[in-house]
Order: structure tokens, then sequence, then C-alpha cells
């Protein structure tokens, strides 16, 4: 009994092992099988479903075989006889080491492809491969996912697409290109991240944008140019002149003053006498003239253009101005004269519009004028500005001005006697000139839209005056009645007005 009592429970200890034993192969051959169904090595997860080779066994002589491999990965190759010499085309690209005379190994570098030869001791090739390397996909990947942290924070309303491919040039040196997709909300987002982007590529050549900007892109610039010009001259004196003759011996005295003095605007007016006693003779001459002068001067051009483009909106002429005379032919230079503008729009991510303007408005003026013997040379008057602004879609700003205001005074007389009071009247001349200027230059920018109506233009109101009314009332235009609008009203009313 005691024998078969310690039989049983020896059978009954072994139990459990077996029961053990046969659930562990049960769960091996299950593996084996899902291996075999998702293409896994049985009993191991080491070599994944489309994974690249890593070892390539070579077993006949001379042949070719093409090698595919990521970058930083590398290939364990086996050959059929001893290698003596190894010969790589583009070591940027890839690079062998010898193991043993019988095994090497071949690293990707650098993307790009390359040719590599082992040859024996009597210099036969052994193989050539042709490898074929793919830029770091991690490196690319690193860069793409920066880039899109980066644009998150930076232009966050924006929807870019960021592809990145390391390449390696024929130095073997590695460099990414950057393609942009999407879009961008303005032109000033889509600058912002070109830039950004040409940071992490080394350059904005290795950066390609394919954006697409949405919303408004076109800006209209009006630009009001006004100057009010006052002036006030003035000019009172006497000139006299006298001569003493007495038989042979003329003596003369000459005291007139220089015309216009300050002001250097009045002509040879003025109310003159003479007065002969025997050898004497006076002449005098009253110079008395005041001049006022007022000048508007308004332009206003309005350009259009598309953000970040610049755009140029010139109107007026030009006029020649001698430079030189040689063998009787004069050459001549030409100035420009005439309203101008030129300006580059930037609409900015947070609604702002950033504007770079240059206009001017000169015309021809006889203010520093010049005369060469028969020919007058015109001056100009030049109102110039020239800024870098930011403002928003409607709103006006003043982007130059100018209050000035000139006052000169001079005094003519003959020494000793114009000193005399009351006397010394005869003996002095008094030119005044005041000159009062007020300019203001002021920029609205407008987002542009086109539309299918088409504006009234200033040519459609402007109706030439037929022959009747030419010749008997001495019109040029036909006169309409002016309506409660003004001239651009209905032509209903009694009251008429020629449109200028």
């Amino acid at each position: 009994m005691m024998r078969e009592d310690y039989v049983m429970n020896a059978a009954s200890a072994h139990n459990p092992m077996r029961g053990l034993l046969s659930q562990t192969v049960r769960l091996m051959l299950a593996a084996a099988a899902m291996g075999t169904l998702l293409g896994l090595a049985p009993l191991g997860f080491q070599h994944a479903y489309g994974a690249e080779q890593t070892h390539l066994r070579v077993s006949s002589l001379g042949a070719t075989q093409t090698v595919s491999l990521d970058a930083n990965k590398s290939m364990l190759i086996d050959l059929p006889v001893d290698v003596k010499e190894v010969i790589v085309s583009q070591p940027g690209v890839a690079n062998a080491i010898l193991r043993n005379k019988r095994r090497a190994i071949i690293q990707a570098i650098g993307a790009g492809d390359t040719n590599i030869f082992f040859m024996d001791a009597n210099g036969r090739t052994i193989v050539v491969l042709d490898v074929s390397t793919k830029g770091s996909n991690n490196q690319s990947s690193s860069i793409a996912a920066v880039l899109r942290d980066t644009f998150a924070k930076v232009i966050p309303n924006s929807k870019i697409d960021i592809e990145a491919v390391a390449m390696t040039t024929i130095d073997g040196a590695i460099i990414n290109r950057i393609v942009l997709s999407g879009h961008a909300n303005s032109a000033d987002e889509a600058h912002k991240a070109m830039a950004i982007a040409a940071q992490f590529a080394g350059g904005p050549d290795n950066v390609t944008s394919v954006l697409n900007i949405e919303g408004s892109q076109q800006v209209m610039l009006k630009v009001t140019v006004a100057e009010v010009n006052r002036s006030l001259a003035k000019q009172f004196g006497i000139d006299l002149s006298g001569s003493f003759s007495s038989g042979g011996l003329t003596t003369s005295f000459v005291s007139e003053q220089p015309l216009g003095g300050a002001s250097n605007i009045f002509s040879d007016n003025g109310i003159g006498g003479s007065v002969t006693a025997g050898p004497f003779k006076i002449d005098a001459q009253l110079r008395a003239m005041e001049q006022r002068g007022a000048s508007r001067t308004l332009a206003e051009p309005v350009l259009t253009a598309i953000s970040g483009q610049s755009a140029t909106f010139k109107a007026g002429g030009q006029f020649p101005v001698p430079t030189g005379v040689s063998d009787g032919d004069v050459s001549f230079a030409y100035q420009d004269f005439g309203v101008s503008l030129q300006f580059t729009p930037t609409i900015k991510s947070n609604g702002m519009i950033g504007l770079e303007v240059d206009t001017a408005s000169n015309e021809l003026s006889p203010e520093g004028s010049i005369t060469v013997g028969t020919v007058t040379l015109p001056g100009i008057k030049k109102r110039e500005a020239k800024t870098s602004v930011e403002i928003r879609t409607g709103e006006t700003l003043a982007i130059g001005g100018l209050i000035q205001e000139t006052t000169r005074a001079q005094v003519h007389r003959l020494p000793g006697l114009g000193d005399i009071p009351i006397l010394g009247t005869l003996f002095r001349s008094r030119d005044f000139i005041r000159s009062q200027t007020e300019m203001v230059i002021l920029v609205t920018p407008y987002l542009a839209q086109a539309t299918r109506e088409v504006p009234e233009l200033p040519t459609d109101r402007m109706v030439f005056a037929n022959d009747a009314e030419a010749i008997f009332l001495g019109r040029i235009e036909t006169m309409y009645g002016v309506g409660p609008a003004g001239t651009r009203g209905s032509y209903d009313g009694a009251v008429g007005f020629v449109l200028d």
C-alpha cells in the first residue's frame, strides 16, 4: 500500500509540469502561426513586415547587386572569396567596413547613389553593389515637427503644411529642402512662414512656397497733398538823379535803388518827373507798389497694388533745361514736373496695412527762376514725402506737414542824406515781403475689390457748347442746372453752373 501510494503521488506531482509544458508548446505554435500570417519570424519579432534587408550573401562572382538603405542604416555583406581591395565612388553617400576577408558592413551616410566595388587579390571583381540611400527620415520629420509647432505659435490662424527632405550634395554635405503648402491668411503671414523655414533650411533658396493667400490682397491708396500759400509784398521809395553842366565839365549823381529789392517781383513801375534850371537837371521817380497773392494746391493721386508688390503713378511731364553749348549746339536735360506716387503695401496678420510711400507734387514756379539772355528758366516748386507707416483700412494718417512763415525787409538809402529825418525819405527806398505756407500730406488705404459696375467717369458730364452757345453767349461748355446734391445731382433748377 505504501509503495502504490508513493507511485500515485509522484505521478500526480508530474502532471502540473506536463500541463505547463503542453501549454507553452501550444502558445509557441500559435505565435508561429500568427507570425506566419503577419509576416513575422517564427518565435520572434525581430524583423517586422516591410523592413529593409540587413544581410546579403553573394554567391556568384562578378555580379551586380542593387542595395537600398535608409540614411544611418547598415547592411552585412558575406562574400564567396577573400577581398583584397574595396572602392567606394561616393564616400559621402555610403561607406564600406571590412570585418574580415569575406565579410563587410555597408553604412549609409547621406542621401544619394553610389557604387561599391569588391575586388580579389588578382584584381578581379567579386561583386559590384549599386547602393541607393534615402535621406534621414528622422531628421526631416523632426524639422517638419518643429516648424509645425513654430507656425502654431507665431501664425496660429494659418493652415500650413510642411514637407521636409534631407539631400546630400556632390561634396557630401547634407541640406534640407522644405516645401510649404496650404493656406495663409495674408501675404505677411506667408512671408513670415518663408523667413522661419529659411532658418531651418539654411537659406531662402532651399524653401519653396506654394501657399494660397486667402482674403483680399489688393490695397488702394489715396494720397492728398493740400497747400495754401499767401504772400504780401510792399515797396516805397524815391529815386533821385541829377547833373550839372558848365562848359566842358559835366557832373552827375545817381540814387537809384535796386528794383524790387527783397521781393524782386515788381516791374519798372512808378511816377517820374524832371526839373531843369540852368546848368542843373534833377530827375525823380516815385516807386510805390503793394502786391498780395494767394495760391491753393490740391493733388489727390489714387493707386492700387497687390500686397507686397510696388506700384507707380505719374501725371505730369518734362521741360527742357539747357545744360551747355558746344559748337553752337545747345544740349538739354529734362526735368520732371507733375504728380507722382509710388508705394508698396503689405497686409499684416493683425489687420494693419504697412505702407512704404514715396509721393511728390512738383510744379513750375516763377520763384527761383533765372534769366539768361533772352531765355527765362523757370524754377520748380516741390512737395515730397517718403516714409513707412502702418495704418488700418479706411483710416487717414498725416505723413507730412509744413507751416512756414517768412518775413523779409530791406532798406536802401544814400549815406548821410538818407539818415536825415523826414527829408531823408527822398533818399531812401524800402522793400517788404511776407510769405505764409501751410501744407499737409495725408494717406488713406483701402482694401480694394473689383466691381461689375462701371463708375462715373470725369468725362461723362463734360459736353462742349454748340455753335450758337459759343458764338452768341461765349460759352465753352454746356451749362446745367444745379440740383440739391450739387453739380452731381439732377439737372433741375434755374441756376446755371459751368462744370470745370
